[in-house]
């Protein structure tokens, strides 16, 4: 069978295709503070995979993990009111630019819950948001991009010492104006906090924290980010 040119330029369109869906998707890689980054995916949970979560009843919406056994991830040591670094690339790729598609775009969000509750049930608590930038004109996503894959997240101090489970977040809104099409690129890690005061944050379960037809789900990118309302509750604020 004879192969034209334009039957081979099919195929090549149809490989970067793939590729660009691929390497459109991230997770994290790297965990630390401003005295440095610890080695690749130390204190991560296992992943599934650098895909989206868009089902807000999946079950890997918690942690995008297979591996959700506590005893199979290190627990990074933290102290109460530290900056954790967090950092984002695609799938085995960890060069600074290669975060996450410049077309995914939208908020970022950290959880924290008590890693004895494994996530589930009424254990979450929001610590973290941030959504549209108007004096910026950029995303969240795009902020993380521009620092190469870094979110800084502090530790609140106003909580229990213990061990915990931190859920940072990105959601791509660039299909978001479909009902189920936002995209969940949640990533999980394994803190122990000291020198923490006490506190007793409202708690949410996963499943609970967001409703696919709020402002913040279901939203038309193309009417820009100036309004945007950033989905799930309010940011623990003692």
């Amino acid at each position: 069978m004879r192969h034209t040119l334009s039957d081979y330029s099919i195929v090549l369109a149809l490989v970067a295709m793939l590729l660009d869906v691929v390497t459109a998707h991230t997770k994290l890689y790297f965990v630390g503070t401003k005295d440095g980054m610890h080695p690749r995916r130390k204190f991560i949970r296992p992943s599934m995979g650098n895909g989206p979560i868009r089902d807000l009843n999946d079950p890997l919406l918690l942690c995008r993990s297979l591996g959700m056994d506590p005893k199979r991830t290190e627990i990074m040591p933290v102290v109460a009111g530290t900056e954790v670094i967090v950092e984002w690339h695609h799938f085995n790729d960890t060069k600074a630019d290669n975060v996450i598609s410049p077309s995914h775009q939208g908020p970022c969000l950290v959880y924290m819950a008590p890693l004895e509750s494994n996530g589930l049930g009424n254990s979450w608590f929001k610590i973290y948001e941030q959504g549209f930038n108007v004096e910026r004109n950029m995303w969240c996503t795009d902020i993380v991009r521009e620092n190469h894959g870094k979110l800084s997240v502090k530790i609140p101090t106003k909580i229990s010492n213990g061990e915990y489970i931190l859920r940072p977040e990105m959601i791509a809104l660039h299909n978001a104006r479909r009902l189920g099409e936002a995209q969940f690129y949640p990533s999980c890690v394994q803190l122990s906090v000291t020198g923490a005061t006490g506190g007793s944050p409202k708690m949410y379960s996963i499943d609970k924290l967001y409703s696919p037809t709020e402002p913040g789900i279901l939203f038309d990118k193309k009417k820009g980010g100036a309004g945007y309302v950033i989905p799930g509750p309010p940011v623990y604020s003692p």
